[in-house]
């Protein structure tokens, strides 16, 4: 007997039905949706490689026309870094933090798979600043011995220091401007880049304790993607969001819409491709063949598995390449509110190896603190062990504020550096590399299609998962057209 899934009211059927149908598709994939033929034959079958976003949108759309798919994933749950901590007061998101009323694909996938979302509505009161071992609120910032920026940065507070500079004369003019070659001439070393503009040694040295800036240090990063992210925060978003309930919930519901399971703690070690189908080989042993394959891996990832033929030399080089940012995550239980009786905000910027620590919120107010460490700092505390860790970062906060002393407990790390299916949390350029790199990493080879953040051009964060799936699916379907 043929079942159905259901999901809140919407059967498999109909979910499918209206996937198929949704402006979201159809925009993007137009002709080639409606131009495939419902043929006597087996329909064409695809592996995906990971499910993340860009995974299970992916397999969604291609199950929406007929395709028979098999989604394949490393860990023991879906979501890849959309991660949300469920058994954490607050709830908070490891991975993807927040979206806003920019992600209309996030929105409208949301909205059919009947997932809510909630307002992320901020209450801090302020931040402290701590630069040089010393305390200091942002008002008397300017003033600060601590403060040994260049007379024209005094008055910059050290989280907009980089903004400050990339902003007034940013020439991309809009958001997909970056991967155009007109703009080449600017891949070149971000700290460079501030030079010319101005930046002070002081300056260039605090903004590798940013975590909000993407990269792991301005020496290692292309001042064009640098440029392509300020260019995308000049429109501010309106209302930050999250799923409610964690945004775990979405690719939970995702996978649920699928007509299969995905196959869960399949490490794929070895990707063939011949001139009929696909083989995939996994660590446990077990092989998939399909037609085609959807990679979604991260780069950071794929250069683990070999690919047969190999990849051409500017894309290989590409997959062994990239690099991602590494990020860190230290969860805390606080016992009593030392910021209370210390009378500072709870939010913190650092020059420590702590960088930010932020209050995990819920409608019940601060439920904990995390620590958010990017980079170099980042790299250290992925070097301790487990109990090392805990204490120094004990010891570091006892350090910034005493108060804490006796006061906080660590709860979880996080580590997305040490995460052997991510190795890193989110890709970004070298100098140099998007000249190199830019049109050759998404470009299908054989048999094999790349999806995924790093392979986005106009979207950012969740969105450009969302994005990269639309693509990869067009070009599937292109072919058995």
């Amino acid at each position: 007997m043929k079942q159905t899934m259901s999901i809140k009211g919407l059967n498999r059927r109909e979910f499918l039905w209206g996937l198929s149908q949704s402006v979201l598709a159809s925009l993007v994939l137009g002709r080639a949706f409606q131009q495939v033929a419902v043929a006597e034959r087996p329909p064409a079958s695809v592996l995906v490689l990971g499910a993340g976003l860009s995974g299970l949108y992916t397999a969604l759309l291609l199950e929406a026309k007929g395709l028979a798919v098999t989604v394949l994933e490393a860990r023991d749950r879906v979501g890849g870094r959309v991660y949300t901590l469920d058994d954490i007061p607050g709830k908070p998101e490891a991975g993807g933090q927040s979206f806003s009323e920019r992600y209309q694909r996030l929105l409208a996938l949301a909205e059919l798979l009947q997932v809510p979302t909630e307002p992320i509505n901020s209450s801090e009161q302020g931040t402290l600043l701590y630069v040089r071992g010393q305390p200091v609120l942002p008002s008397d910032w300017a003033v600060s011995p601590a403060n040994l920026l260049a007379a024209t940065e005094r008055n910059t507070l050290p989280p907009q220091l980089l903004t400050s500079y990339l902003s007034p004369d940013n020439p991309l003019p809009d958001k997909t401007a970056w991967a155009r070659a007109e703009y080449f001439d600017l891949d070149i070393p971000l700290e460079q880049y501030l030079s010319t503009k101005g930046a002070s040694p002081e300056a260039l040295r605090l903004m590798n304790f940013n975590p909000a800036s993407f990269f792991n240090s301005v020496e290692a990063t292309s001042a064009l993607w640098a440029l392509r992210n300020n260019q995308r925060a000049k429109t501010p978003a309106k209302q930050f969001m999250r799923i409610k309930g964690g945004n775990s919930r979405l690719p939970e519901k995702m996978a649920a819409a699928l007509k299969f399971p995905v196959q869960t703690h399949k490490v794929v070690k070895f990707i063939r491709s011949s001139h009929s189908r696909v083989e995939v080989q996994c660590a446990d042993g077990s092989r998939f063949q399909a037609d085609y394959a959807v990679v979604t891996l991260p780069f950071s990832v794929l250069r683990q598995v070999k690919i047969v033929p190999p990849l051409p030399e500017v894309q290989a080089e590409a997959v062994s390449e990239l690099p991602y940012t590494l990020v860190t995550e230290v969860h805390l239980a606080v016992r009593r509110p030392f910021w209370e009786e210390d009378g500072y905000p709870p939010q913190m910027w650092t020059d420590t190896q702590l960088q930010n620590v932020l209050p995990v919120r819920d409608a019940d107010g601060i439920q904990g603190l995390v620590c958010f460490v990017n980079g170099s700092s980042a790299q250290q505390l992925d070097a301790m062990s487990k109990a090392a860790l805990a204490e120094f970062v004990k010891a570091e906060l006892a350090r910034i504020r005493p108060k804490s002393q006796g006061n906080v407990e660590v709860t979880r790390v996080v580590s997305w550096g040490r995460d052997p299916f991510a190795r890193g949390d989110y890709s970004h350029f070298a100098p140099g590399q998007i000249r190199r790199f830019r049109d050759k990493m998404a470009q299908p080879w054989q048999r094999i299609h790349f999806a995924g953040e790093h392979t986005a051009i106009a979207s950012p964060g969740m969105e450009s998962a969302l994005e990269s799936a639309e693509r990869v699916t067009s070009e599937v379907l292109a072919r058995i057209e």
